[in-house]
């Protein structure tokens, strides 16, 4: 009885001493989000968290979790729901699109493997049209990243806090 008493109490000591430890920090950077397609509609502060094989990007409404994604290049999860990218386009933005576009978007990178790329000294612009299913002029100048499609109506806005 003795001994297990022991054991336990090492147990719980080590346990309180893990829980001071340091956590290894996940980079964010604090962002306003416009995010309108037909399926979706957000505009507020929120926080994109950027680890290694994964992005949360974090949309506050009244100090309340409006909205959470963790995307993948080829997953994308809200909540507990995790569908893959190729479904979460087509549910939310369009089946034409790539699979890791919207991974590639909220990182800032080109899409559609730089297709209509125009290179500028503060970042890029990209203009990619599919006659009848897709029109986007997708811009990151700056730290700002702003993604429109006409055809979809779908436009999606991140911008840095403090730009």
């Amino acid at each position: 009885m003795k001994k297990s008493f022991s054991i336990l109490s090492l147990l719980l000591i080590g346990l309180f001493f893990t829980g001071c430890l340091e956590q290894k920090a996940v980079p964010q950077e604090g962002i306003f989000v416009v995010w309108k397609s037909p399926g979706m509609k957000y505009a507020d502060q929120g926080f994109l968290y950027k680890e290694k094989k994964r992005l949360r990007l974090e949309i506050y409404a009244n100090g309340q979790a409006a909205l959470r994604l963790t995307v993948t290049p080829t997953q994308v999860c809200t909540g507990a729901l995790c569908l893959n990218a190729k479904e979460f386009n087509r549910r939310y933005l369009s089946a034409e699109y790539p699979e890791q576009m919207l991974w590639e978007i909220l990182q800032g990178k080109e899409i559609f493997g730089g297709e209509g790329s125009t290179k500028r000294a503060e970042g890029f612009t990209q203009h990619i049209e599919k006659k009848g299913h897709y029109a986007i002029d997708y811009s990151v100048l700056n730290g700002s990243i702003v993604f429109r499609d006409k055809i979809n109506a779908i436009s999606i806005k991140i911008q840095k806090a403090g730009s």
